[in-house]
C-alpha cells in the first residue's frame, strides 16, 4: 500500500523553453560595435592619399618630412619609393582629412628646405622644424577636381612672390649681371626685388620679373626709367681713371635703379619697361618715342636731334615694335623744349644724297643719318613718326598717300610714275618688304584724288612685252624712263571713297581676272604617278595667267603629292569640276587634218608649270587630291572613275564595256582583290559626257552573261565576251556601287520556312503558285541549334496576298521515286523544276479565308504534298 501511494505522489518534471536572450551575449556585442566605430574613425582620420613625384629624395624621410599650408601641419609623408624608369622617385603622402579640400587640378607642391646665397637666406623655418613639402591650392578651390598624382616643383612658384607687391616686367637686350633676388634700388634704398626672367615669345628680348613693395608702389609711374648699377663703371681720361660702383650687393647679386620724374600716371600690374644698360643710356631729360622709317641707318646710342643747327635731344636706344614691323626709336629731349613736342612736329629723317643735281649732307656717310625736329602746332604729345625729307616736300603739297601691296617689286623704284590712261597722275615714294610681300608707298597728286575708289585695281606697265599670235610677234616697248624705271596704272571703279591698301597685279589680265580684295594663299594639293617637269616655283596657270606657283612635292608609295599655292584672289576659279594637268613643253596634236603645235608660255617651258580649267564629267581628286593628268588630252578624255564591288566569280576583265542600252559608256581598267571583305573591287571608267547620267545614285550594274535553259538560249552575243549593262539611277552622285548577277527587281514580302534537310534548296530556287514562279529563295542555312533548316524566301510583292496563315510549303525539287511488290511509281515536277528545284504552296480547304500571313512569319516545309493539298480551289481574291 505505502509503494503505490508513493507511486502515487510522484510528478514527472515540467521542461518549458526560455525564449529571451541571455545576458551573455552582450559582451560580444559591444566588442563589435566598438569595432566597426574604430574602423570608421580610422577611416575618417585617414584623410586623401596621394602620390607625388621628386627629381630626388634629398631632405625627405618618411614618417618624418611633413606637409604644411601657410605654417600649418596638414599631411605626412608614409612612403619613399624609386620610379620603374629609375630616374625619379615619387613620395606617398597622406593629406589630413580637413585639408583635402586643398587637393585640386592646379594643387602645387614643393619641398622647403634652408638655402643660403649671395641674395640671402631662405627657408630658416626648416631649420628648427626639418625640410617640408609646402602646399599651394589653385585658385578656383571648390572648382579643381583632385587628383591621385602631382609632380613637384624645385622651387616655390613665382606667382606667390609676384604677389608680394606691384608687378613690373622689365625688357632688356640682355640679363646682364641682374639674377632673382636682385634689388630695385630708388636713391639707394631697396623698394623691390626681381623674382623671375624668361625670354619673350620672339626669343629677341629678355623679359624680367619684378615687384615693387605696396609701400613704394607711389614712386614708379609711367615715365619712370630703370637701368643697370650691377659691377663696377669705370672711366678712362685726362683726369685718371674714374671706378664706382653701387654697392657691395650689387656687385655681387646685381642691381637695378629707378629714377621718379615729376610727371607721369600711376601704373597698373605688369606694365612694361625698358631695362637700359646704365644711366647715360636711359638719358635725362623728356622720353618720347619715335617710329622710323625703314632703311635709317640711325645709330642705336647718341645719335643726335637737332632744332635749327642746335642739338637738343638724341637717341638713346632702338627696338623693334611687337610685330617686328617697323624700328621704334627711344629719344630724350631736352626740357627747354617740351614746347615742341605737339602733334604738328615732324622728324625729318636726314640722309645723305648723291646725285646728278644734287648733293646733301655727304657728312652722314660716315657718322650716319640724324633727325632735325620741324616744329608744329597741336596738343602735347610724346609719341611722334619721322619721315624723309622728300615725303614732307609731297605732303606740303597735299597728295594723297595710297599703299599698295605686291608679291614682288617688278623692278619698281622709288620715282617710279603711277598712270591713269598713259598720264602721270602720281609717282611710288618707297619699296620695303612686309611679312613676305613687297609693300609699295605711292602718292596721287591731289587733283586726281577723286580716281582713289574703293575697287581699284592697280597693275604693272612700262615693261617691254611680246607676244606670238596667229598674226605674227607684237613687241611693245614703252617710253625710256618707263622702261628704266617701270611704272604703275590702274582701273577706277567701285564706291568714291579710298581704301588704305590697294593690290598690285603683274600685269592687266590679271587685274581683271581677280576676285577684288582677297587676300593670302590658299594650299592646294595634287597627285601624279610620277613627277612632271616641274620644280618650287613653277607657275600655276589658269588659261596661260599665273595665278599661283608649286610650293614643293613629296614621295608616296602611290605616286607624287605636289603641293601648290594658289592666291586667294583667284581663289574662285577652282570648281568642283576643275581639272589639273602638265603644262609644261610643247603640244604636238598630229591628225589627218594636220598637225597642231601648242607652246606653253616661256616661263613654263624653263621651269615647267600645271595649267586647270572646268571640265564637266572628269575624274579629278583622289581622295583629298586632286589628280593631275600628263596633259590637256589626257584630263578631257579620262572620264570619271567608279567602283563596282561583287562577292560573286564573275568572267569579266579589263577592258570590258559598260553599255546602256546597247551604247558603250564606260569601260573596265583594273580588277582588285578585297580579302578583307571576300569581295572583288571592279575599277571602271565612265565617259566624261556620260557622267552625269551614270554616277548617281540608284545606279544598277549588272554583268551580263549566256544564258543555257530549257527555255532557249539567251544573250547569245556574249558567248565571247561578257559586258556589264547599266541602269541609270536618278539620286545624289555615288561613285561606288554593287556589281550583280541578275537583273534588278524590285523588293518583295520576305518569309521563313523551317526544314529537316536541305535536300536540293539552294539560293535561287524558285517558289512556285499553281506551277507559276512567285518568288526564290534568299538564304539556306543551318539553325541555331543545328536541328533544322532555315530557308528565307521572297515573294514577288504582288503575289504576297497569296500567302495566308494556314498556307502549306513542300518541296517540289527533283524526281521521287518509289518502289514496291506493285511496281515503280515515279512522281515529277516540270522540266524546270526538275533542273532548278523548287518550293511550291497552297491553302487547305476551310470554311473561311484566314487573314494574309505577316511579313517574316515562319512556316514548316513539308517534303512533298498531301493529296488534298492539290485538290483545293479556293477562291483569293487580288487586293486592289
Amino acid at each position: 500500500m505505502d509503494n503505490d501511494a508513493k507511486q502515487q505522489d510522484s510528478y514527472p518534471p515540467k521542461v518549458k523553453r526560455d525564449y529571451g536572450i541571455s545576458p551573455l551575449w552582450i559582451v560580444p556585442l559591444v566588442t563589435l560595435g566598438l569595432a566597426v566605430w574604430l574602423v570608421i574613425q580610422a577611416i575618417n582620420e585617414a584623410g586623401q592619399s596621394v602620390k607625388i613625384y621628386f627629381s630626388d629624395a634629398e631632405g625627405l624621410i618618411a614618417g618624418q618630412t611633413t606637409i604644411r599650408y601657410q605654417g600649418l601641419e596638414v599631411g605626412m609623408v608614409r612612403n619613399i619609393t624609386l620610379s620603374e624608369e629609375l630616374d625619379n622617385i615619387y613620395v606617398d603622402v597622406d593629406v589630413y582629412p580637413e585639408a583635402t579640400k586643398l587637393l585640386g587640378k592646379n594643387t602645387r607642391f614643393w619641398l622647403v628646405k634652408p638655402t643660403a646665397s649671395l641674395s640671402g637666406i631662405s627657408g630658416l623655418d626648416a631649420l628648427v622644424s626639418g625640410n617640408y613639402i609646402a602646399i599651394q591650392p589653385g585658385k578656383e578651390i571648390d572648382d579643381d577636381e583632385p587628383r591621385d598624382v602631382y609632380t613637384a616643383l624645385e622651387a616655390a612658384p613665382a606667382d606667390l612672390q609676384a604677389s608680394q607687391g606691384l608687378n613690373i616686367t622689365l625688357e632688356s637686350n640682355d640679363l646682364g649681371s641682374v639674377s632673382i633676388g636682385s634689388q630695385i634700388l630708388y636713391r639707394k634704398i631697396p623698394i623691390g626685388e626681381v623674382y623671375s626672367y624668361q625670354l619673350s615669345d620672339d626669343g629677341d628680348q629678355v623679359l624680367i620679373k619684378a615687384f615693387i613693395k605696396r609701400e613704394f608702389s607711389h614712386i614708379v609711374t609711367s615715365e619712370s626709367r630703370f637701368w643697370n648699377v650691377s659691377g663696377i663703371g669705370a672711366n678712362i681720361g685726362f683726369k685718371g681713371i674714374d671706378v664706382h660702383f653701387e654697392s657691395l650687393s650689387a656687385l655681387l647679386v646685381g642691381a637695378i635703379a629707378v629714377d621718379a620724374p615729376d610727371t607721369g600716371e600711376p601704373i597698373e600690374e605688369y606694365t612694361h619697361f625698358k631695362l637700359y644698360p646704365d644711366l647715360k643710356t636711359a638719358g635725362r631729360g623728356i622720353p618720347v618715342t619715335i617710329h622710323l622709317p625703314e632703311e635709317n641707318k640711325i645709330a642705336p646710342n647718341g645719335t643726335p636731334i637737332m632744332y635749327r643747327g642746335i642739338e637738343v635731344g638724341q637717341i638713346t636706344d632702338l627696338s623693334f615694335n611687337g610685330d617686328r614691323q617697323s624700328v621704334i626709336a627711344s629719344a630724350a629731349i631736352q626740357p627747354s623744349f617740351s614746347d615742341l613736342l605737339t602733334t604738328g612736329a615732324r622728324f625729318l629723317l636726314e640722309e645723305p644724297k648723291l646725285s646728278l643735281t644734287e648733293l646733301d649732307n655727304l657728312s652722314n656717310l660716315i657718322t650716319g643719318n640724324y633727325l632735325t625736329l620741324v616744329p608744329g602746332n597741336g596738343d602735347k604729345t610724346r609719341t611722334f613718326k619721322a619721315i624723309r625729307r622728300d615725303d614732307l616736300l609731297k605732303e606740303q603739297k597735299q597728295s594723297v598717300p595710297i599703299t599698295l601691296i605686291a608679291d614682288d617689286s617688278f623692278g619698281l623704284t622709288a620715282g617710279s610714275s603711277v598712270l591713269y590712261k598713259g598720264l602721270t597722275v602720281g609717282s611710288v615714294s618707297s619699296l620695303s618688304l612686309l611679312e613676305g610681300h613687297v609693300e609699295i608707298k605711292a602718292l596721287i597728286d591731289r587733283p586726281y584724288k577723286d580716281l582713289l575708289k574703293s575697287a581699284n585695281r592697280f597693275f604693272v606697265t612700262g615693261q617691254a612685252t611680246a607676244k606670238l599670235t596667229e598674226s605674227g610677234l607684237t613687241v611693245s616697248v614703252p617710253p625710256a624712263r618707263q622702261l628704266l624705271t617701270g611704272s604703275v596704272s590702274f582701273i577706277s571703279q567701285g564706291k568714291p571713297e579710298k581704301r588704305n591698301q590697294y593690290h598690285l597685279y603683274g600685269n592687266k589680265a590679271q587685274a581683271e581676272l581677280a576676285t577684288y580684295n582677297q587676300q593670302g594663299t590658299s594650299q592646294l594639293q595634287l597627285f601624279a604617278k610620277e613627277l612632271p617637269s616641274i620644280s618650287e616655283g613653277s607657275p600655276l596657270l589658269y588659261r596661260n595667267i599665273p595665278v599661283g606657283k608649286i610650293s614643293g612635292y613629296s614621295l608616296t608609295r602611290e605616286g607624287v603629292i605636289i603641293q601648290a599655292k594658289i592666291e586667294n584672289r583667284y581663289r574662285h576659279l577652282i570648281q568642283p569640276q576643275t581639272v589639273f594637268w602638265n603644262r609644261s613643253g610643247v603640244e604636238v596634236n598630229a591628225s589627218l587634218s594636220g598637225v597642231n603645235i601648242k607652246a606653253a608660255p616661256l616661263k613654263s617651258l624653263i621651269q615647267g608649270g600645271i595649267a586647270f580649267d572646268v571640265i564637266p564629267g572628269v575624274e579629278n581628286k583622289r581622295g583629298k587630291s586632286w589628280l593631275l593628268y600628263a596633259d590637256f588630252k589626257h584630263a578631257k578624255n579620262y572620264g570619271r572613275e567608279i567602283t563596282l564591288s561583287t562577292s560573286e566569280n564573275i568572267s569579266i576583265g579589263k577592258g570590258t564595256p559598260i553599255r546602256y542600252q546597247g551604247v558603250t559608256v564606260g569601260e573596265v581598267t583594273q580588277l582588285l582583290p578585297d580579302f578583307k571583305h571576300s569581295e572583288t573591287d571592279v575599277i571602271a571608267r565612265v565617259m566624261p559626257e556620260y557622267v552625269p547620267y551614270i554616277t548617281t545614285r540608284g545606279s544598277y550594274f549588272q554583268v551580263i552573261t549566256p544564258e543555257v535553259g530549257i527555255n532557249g538560249i539567251k544573250n547569245l552575243d556574249t558567248l565571247l565576251s561578257s559586258y556589264i549593262d547599266v541602269k541609270p539611277g536618278s539620286g545624289k552622285a555615288a561613285f561606288h556601287f554593287d556589281l550583280h548577277l541578275k537583273p534588278q527587281k524590285e523588293s518583295g514580302t520576305h518569309y521563313t520556312l523551317q526544314s529537316e534537310s536541305r535536300d536540293s534548296l539552294e539560293v535561287g530556287t524558285p517558289v512556285l503558285y499553281r506551277e507559276m514562279e512567285v518568288g526564290s529563295i534568299t538564304n539556306v542555312e543551318l539553325g541555331a541549334f543545328a536541328d533544322r533548316i532555315i530557308v528565307s524566301i521572297e515573294i514577288d510583292k504582288n503575289y504576297a496576298y497569296l500567302i495566308r496563315e494556314n498556307t502549306v510549303f513542300w518541296n517540289v525539287s527533283g524526281v521521287d521515286v518509289s518502289l514496291g511488290l506493285s511496281g515503280a511509281h515515279i512522281k515529277a515536277g516540270t522540266v524546270d523544276s526538275i533542273i532548278r528545284g523548287g518550293v511550291a504552296f497552297a491553302i487547305p480547304e476551310s470554311t473561311t479565308l484566314r487573314p494574309v500571313a505577316r511579313e517574316n512569319q515562319s512556316f514548316y516545309l513539308y517534303p512533298e504534298a498531301k493529296d488534298e493539298w492539290l485538290a483545293w480551289r479556293t477562291p483569293i481574291p487580288k487586293p486592289e
